[in-house]
């Protein structure tokens, strides 16, 4: 299954890429939405987490709410 991306609510969950551990394809392009209640804090805790080097990036963007 190659399926990437989502919706996460709740106080807790887990986002990885397909395959996890192993690689996954080239050209992935995973987003995740987190959605939480006003007042509330997102903490993103990263366990294992790499980056190929011109390849791959992490954003982290907020729509609402305070600032990053």
């Amino acid at each position: 299954d190659d399926a990437c991306g989502g919706t996460l609510r709740g106080q807790s969950g887990i986002i990885s890429s397909p395959h996890f551990p192993s690689e996954y394809h080239n050209n992935a392009d995973c987003t995740w939405t987190i959605l939480a209640e006003l007042g509330d804090t997102i903490a993103l805790v990263f366990i294992d987490f790499q980056l190929e080097d011109g390849y791959d990036f992490l954003e982290v963007t907020g729509t609402e709410g305070s600032s990053l």
